[in-house]
């Protein structure tokens, strides 16, 4: 029979005995004229691809019911589709290109009978199943994939390199599966199948090899070669086979960037970008330049969106990490999204942002966010607000520590009443704002004269602590004086108030959902240092490492552990009738403990609002990748902090730290039981890195810098 024979049977014959025809022999002495692509293949009506938007569609079956034969059928059902759709397609590419290279056309002759007789068997296992091919619709997604095709070289890639490739991973991951249920023929089936698609691979990849351009890597041609609906992330499937990928000829390299590539299968994603200059601009305005040391944080810890996004999801970072960082996150089940290199404070966007996006959640809203991303606001869905539209003056006040303070004033008392006043502060400690320098100067004389031996000076507008000072006396010195007057030019107040002190920090963290309800979603601790400056937060053990008069503080002497869960679920009520219309996202209320004058320790349970992600939020987010009866602390480490501790880098001392605190997950591999793990790469890190160190108890986390105590 000839070739083109074959393919036109396989391709528009209406019945499965047509398009199953077996055949002895193949020539191709007579391809024929290019046929033009049809809109779908001709198909019995019960498989007729047609279907799949017309019915009501049959979800795949999930783990917990495979053991029902009935549902082990349904699956063979799914690959039983894929089979056949692989099948016409190669058919297509048969009559699509006649003068290909004859060696290309035997070999895909030869595969797509490979594919007719999986189908087969396919359908003797549905059988004995009591499943009926095409009792239930059958997905278009693959033909409308792939069909369009407009070279053999695209065929390869968008069918054997990205179809064929995944089953490199579904088919020995389902082998498994049936053969733990027991049912070793379907699992001998699949062993046959994916030992059959290592040999597709290769074919399809021998022939990439000789068309794609040979001033490109494999990855980057392979990466060109597929356009949307179609991904690097549709050549893989469930787990990460690397041999079976070494097997079929793929290059070492191609498969570690695959390995860590992600990008929506579908979803469209939202779109994550960290900007720590927030709190700064939201006071100072879009053209506030940031010192280099904040420069460097956004630059170092573009990642840490990463740990709050979906696999699916964009995290905009100024330069993708390397595989092997990527890897070791993935190996430490931490989430890789897709990332997208952008400066987004300064570059153009990039073309690979050119799609819909189901929204954009930088870190915080305000001017430098809202003119990075407003170009980004008609990818977004119908009738979701601009970016230019949610930057308000009520947003604005929301950063305000005045603001903060003026609340709390508002509430301290009747917070008193509802939860006693034995724990919590009284408004003696309650900041003033100072919009002027008389003002200012009079508070701090007021609190000194009322006994405080130091009084605290911040920026209405500051961020992580920063953007403050500590007087010592009413009269400043001439530098205090100078920072005085500059802020209030900057910024139009201050805020004075007794400077506490401080026990431990606390931060509570909220969601504003699209319905407008808030979720209070739980407290973190975090490490700061003596003047309130963040340095971590702990992901697991809230009270590790403290006192006896702390915890029972805040477990209520041990008869109220929802002591602080109330008061936080309290604050969340109160605080959302003020927030801006429309305000939606996430926001935190950070909190400190502090040791009074008398020497007992009491909560001032506001500090500040946050109208943004916090580190908190991403404690909260940590935790659900440790093992919870672990302690756990990300804190961020700086890099001139290692240097003078004797390593020669920042990498020299993840190297030293992998030895330290090896990395042991839970036997499922999906949560960290020990061990240290940098989130952002040292190797690229100018000034600061994230570290996770998780262990049995906060001893164990003592080596994470030198092998000091650095807790």
């Amino acid at each position: 029979m000839e070739i083109r024979d074959l393919a036109e049977r396989v391709l528009f014959g209406d019945t499965l005995k047509e398009k199953l025809i077996r055949v002895e022999g193949l020539t191709d002495e007579d391809p024929g004229q290019a046929q033009a692509t049809p809109d779908a293949p001709g198909r019995p009506v019960e498989l007729g691809l047609d279907r799949w938007s017309e019915s009501e569609r049959v979800t795949f079956p999930d783990v917990r019911s495979l053991e029902r034969e009935q549902e082990r059928g349904l699956v063979l059902h799914f690959f039983a589709n894929h089979e056949l759709l692989a099948a016409e397609l190669m058919a297509l590419v048969l009559l699509k290109f006649p003068d290909a290279p004859a060696k290309f056309r035997r070999g895909v002759a030869q595969t797509l009978r490979d594919e007719q007789e999986h189908v087969r068997l396919y359908l003797a296992r549905m059988q004995l199943a009591g499943v009926e091919f095409g009792q239930i619709p059958v997905s278009d997604f693959f033909w409308r994939a792939i069909a369009p095709m407009p070279t053999p070289m695209d065929f390869v890639a968008r069918l054997s390199l990205t179809l064929e490739q995944a089953n490199l991973d579904y088919a020995p991951h389902y082998q498994r599966l049936f053969a733990d249920l027991g049912d070793g023929d379907t699992a001998a089936l699949m062993g046959r199948i994916y030992r059959d698609e290592i040999g597709h691979v290769k074919h399809g990849l021998n022939w990439f090899n000789t068309w794609r351009s040979p001033t490109q890597s494999e990855w980057e041609s392979f990466q060109q070669a597929l356009a949307f609906p179609l991904s690097p992330s549709r050549a893989k499937g469930i787990g990460f086979n690397r041999q079976g990928r070494l097997l079929a000829g793929l290059p070492a390299e191609f498969i570690d960037e695959l390995e860590v590539f992600a990008r929506s299968h579908g979803r469209c994603p939202y779109l994550y970008w960290f900007n720590p200059v927030c709190d700064l601009t939201a006071g100072r305005g879009a053209d506030f330049t940031p010192t280099a040391a904040v420069r460097d944080l956004a630059h170092d810890l573009a990642m840490v969106p990463a740990m709050l996004a979906a696999a699916d999801d964009i995290v905009v970072v100024p330069k993708r990490p390397s595989v092997a960082f990527l890897q070791r996150l993935k190996s430490a089940g931490l989430p890789v999204p897709e990332l997208v290199e952008w400066d987004a404070a300064a570059a153009p966007m990039p073309p690979t942002l050119s799609r819909r996006l189901t929204g954009l959640r930088p870190w915080g809203w305000s001017p430098d966010s809202v003119g990075a991303l407003q170009p980004l606001a008609a990818q977004l869905p119908a009738g979701t607000p601009a970016p230019a539209a949610l930057w308000t003056q009520a947003r604005r006040q929301l950063y305000s520590k005045s603001w903060s303070s003026q609340w709390l004033a508002q509430i301290i008392g009747d917070l008193r009443s509802q939860e006693g006043d034995g724990w919590l502060c009284d408004a003696a400690v309650v900041g003033t704002t100072c919009e002027d320098e008389a003002g200012a100067l009079q508070t701090l004389g007021q609190l000194f004269a009322a006994g405080w031996e130091r009084v605290g000076v911040k920026a209405a507008f500051g961020a992580a602590g920063g953007q403050q000072m500590v007087a010592q006396k009413a009269e400043l010195p001439q530098h205090q004086q100078r920072w005085l007057v500059r802020t209030l030019q900057e910024v139009g107040a201050v805020v004075v108030e007794p400077w506490l002190d401080r026990v431990l920090d606390l931060s509570a963290q909220y969601e504003v959902d699209e319905d407008g309800s808030i979720r209070y979603l739980g407290t973190t601790r975090f490490l700061a240092d003596d003047r309130g400056r963040f340095q971590g937060v702990f992901v697991h053990d809230l009270v590790a490492g403290l006192d006896a008069d702390s915890k029972r503080l805040l477990y209520g002497d041990g008869r109220d552990g929802r002591r602080l869960q109330r008061l936080f679920g309290r604050l969340g009520e109160l605080i959302h009738p003020r927030l801006p219309e429309g305000f939606c996202g996430a926001f935190g209320i950070d909190a400190f403990v502090y040791r009074a004058a008398d020497t007992t320790l009491r909560l001032k349970p506001i500090v500040e609002v946050n109208p943004r992600y916090t580190m908190g939020r991403i404690g909260l987010a940590l935790g659900r990748r440790v093992l919870a009866a672990r302690t756990a602390v990300w804190r961020i480490v700086r890099v001139k902090d290692l240097i003078d501790a004797g390593y020669p880098s920042a990498e020299a001392w993840a190297q030293a730290l992998q030895l330290r605190m090896p990395l042991v997950m839970t036997p499922d591999g999906r949560q960290i039981s020990s061990g240290a793990i940098c989130t952002n790469d040292p190797l690229a890190a100018r000034a600061f890195i994230g570290v996770l160190s998780v262990g049995e108890s906060l001893d164990d986390l003592d080596l994470v810098l030198t092998g000091n105590h650095v807790l």
